[in-house]
């Protein structure tokens, strides 16, 4: 039997990705949020990771389509929405969050829209993105998160809804942006790393 699609290590990754993702969505309906907090880092360390499996796998040009296709999706699902429906069930569910959160959705969606466009008129520059990368919600929400215990609970909102409206507009703002290589794939990981280890333990408190 036959099944539609491109299978390959690259997709693999991806959908790890999809996976957490979903992870970070079910523990949120729960009130897990260090926990969803925790899986939404692991969706961004492999969104990180299968574009550089990709880049050393050997594929057809209808893979390499499908998966910027496939990312693209994934991406919308685990950057767009999943940090949307973490903070929904911690208690940001007011009429202003609904419409910075249709902004934030709105932005990501418009930004893979733009980069699959460019992509596909090879007019991406291999050095630099236009505008920021919507995996990077992956890591900065979570330091948004952490930042946030040390305020109270006003300011923690204010702080987070602050930088959902930032995110959006980075998304967006057609500007160079340096894409990351070398040392940053060490810097990412120790960072994320440091993260999990201090949600675990609140998650075990």
């Amino acid at each position: 039997m036959k099944i539609v699609g491109v299978y390959n290590p690259p997709l693999y990754v991806t959908l790890g990705g999809l996976f957490f993702a979903l992870s970070a969505c079910i523990f949120s309906f729960n009130h897990r949020f260090e926990l969803a907090v925790i899986c939404f880092i692991l969706s961004g360390i492999c969104d990180l990771f299968d574009g550089v499996i990709a880049r050393k796998t050997r594929r057809t040009e209808e893979e390499k389509a499908f998966g910027l296709y496939i990312d693209s999706t994934v991406d919308m699902a685990s950057f767009g929405l999943t940090p949307v429906i973490i903070l929904l069930h911690s208690g940001f569910n007011g009429a202003v969050d609904y419409f910075f959160f249709f902004f934030y959705c709105s932005c990501a969606s418009i930004r893979l829209a733009w980069f699959n466009l460019l992509q596909h008129k090879n007019e991406e520059t291999p050095d630099y993105y236009t505008g920021l990368p919507v995996t990077f919600s992956a890591l900065v929400l979570p330091l948004v998160f952490t930042v946030g215990l040390l305020l109270e609970g006003g300011a923690f909102k204010l702080l987070v809804r602050l930088s959902i409206v930032v995110l959006g507009f980075l998304f967006i703002l057609k500007i160079p942006i340096k894409k990351p290589g070398g040392i940053f794939y060490i810097i990412f990981p120790l960072v994320a790393a440091v993260l999990i280890f201090f949600w675990l333990l609140r998650a075990l408190h």
